[in-house]
Parts: C-alpha cells; structure tokens; sequence
C-alpha cells in the first residue's frame, strides 16, 4: 500500500494518509479538526424575495433572487405586446396589392388591395356564369317530353321532343322550301293536281285489271 505525508489545514500536524484516487485529504482525521472545519466551511445565503407593485397596475409582483426586476405582471404583459405590435406593424406594413383581370372576356377588374381572394368574372360574365351553372343543374331532374305530330305536307308521323310549340311541318320539308301547301316554284294548286294524277291513274289500273278478268271468264265459256 502506498503512503504519503500531508498537513492538516486547521492544526498545522502532519498526518501519512493512504494514495487514492481523487482528492488529497486536508484534514488529519480529529474529531476537532472536523468540527471546527465544518464550522468555517461557507454556509449559503438565504434567497432574496422582491415585492413591488405592477407599473401598470396595482398587481403585487414577488420576484425571488437576483435578476433583472420585472416591471409589468402577466395580464399588462400581454396588453403592451398587443399595442406595440399593432404600432410596428402601422409603421411597417406594406399591403399586398395584385391585378384583377376576368377569365372569360379578359376585361380589367383593377387592382385587389389586402390578402383576400381575387375576383374572377366581371358582373356580366358572372351572370353569364350563373345561368349556365343553373341550365346544368336543372337538366339533371329535367325529363323531356316526347308528342307527336303528322305533317301536314308528307303525311308522316313525327316524334318532337321539348314543351314548345307543336310542330305542324317537318324539318325535311322546311328545308326542302316546302312551305304551307305548295312547294316554292310552283304554283299553288300544283300539288293537287299530281295528287289527283295519281288518284285517276291507280283507278284506270283497277278498271284494266277488272276487263282482262272478265274478258278472260268470257272467253272460257
């Protein structure tokens, strides 16, 4: 075991102590040196406790140890901030301001000040858009009614769908010029008589048809 020799600090002895790790001992071992070095060894001061009045109001403010005093309690805390964060952004602030253009006709809106949203149509295109936005939707619970109708040129049936005005004349036939009940180059009247051209023809027809029939019972008896 390894020795070594020092000098107690409170009797001035010198002692031979074991070599460990760590600190050297300053003391000799004695019960009195231990006391009395306990007695000199510096004791902590007790905390120092502030109290004083809140410069904005009459809020009682306990500040415990050392540091910077505080002047303001919590609540007038907060009101000040707001204030001067109110008064830096008055001297500062530059408000946003961006170009309006409508997306359908490409007029100018003029300018939009602040961070809100932007128009997007003026007032004409807006009611443009409204309409059709309403066409839209009412087509999805709109059912189409379907009549039909003859007309009153060719004589043929014709569905037509829609609420509007019954048809009387086909498409065809208005874009054939075939308007009220001649056809446009004609003159009026015309189509009766090729209608009755027709009559007169399937009946001489008939009639032929009747006379070879008889002619051929004749000519069997």
């Amino acid at each position: 075991m390894k020795t070594a020799e020092n000098t107690c600090k409170i009797c001035d002895t010198t002692f031979t102590h074991e070599v460990k790790k760590g600190r050297v001992p300053s003391l000799c071992g004695a019960s009195a040196c231990i006391s009395e070095n306990r007695r000199l060894t510096r004791k902590p001061k007790t905390k120092v406790v502030r109290e004083h009045k809140c410069s904005d109001c009459d809020t009682l403010i306990v500040q415990a140890g050392k540091g910077r005093t505080i002047l303001r309690c919590r609540h007038c805390k907060a009101k000040l901030r707001v204030k001067q964060n109110a008064a830096y952004r008055a001297e500062t602030f530059i408000p946003l301001e961006r170009a309006q253009t409508c997306k359908d006709c490409g007029c100018d809106l003029g300018n939009k000040v602040g961070r809100g949203k932007l128009k997007l149509r003026c007032a004409d295109c807006q009611k443009k858009n409204h309409n059709k936005l309403a066409r839209e939707s009412a087509k999805k619970h709109y059912t189409p009614v379907v009549r039909n109708y003859v007309c009153s040129i060719c004589d043929i049936l014709i569905s037509q769908s829609g609420r509007g005005k019954l048809r009387k004349t086909c498409p065809d036939c208005i874009k054939n010029n075939v308007t009220g009940k001649h056809i446009v180059g004609l003159p009026v009247g015309a189509h009766h008589y090729n209608s009755a051209g027709k009559l007169l023809s399937s009946l001489q027809e008939e009639a032929d048809e009747h006379s070879e029939m008889w002619e051929g019972m004749s000519n069997s008896e």
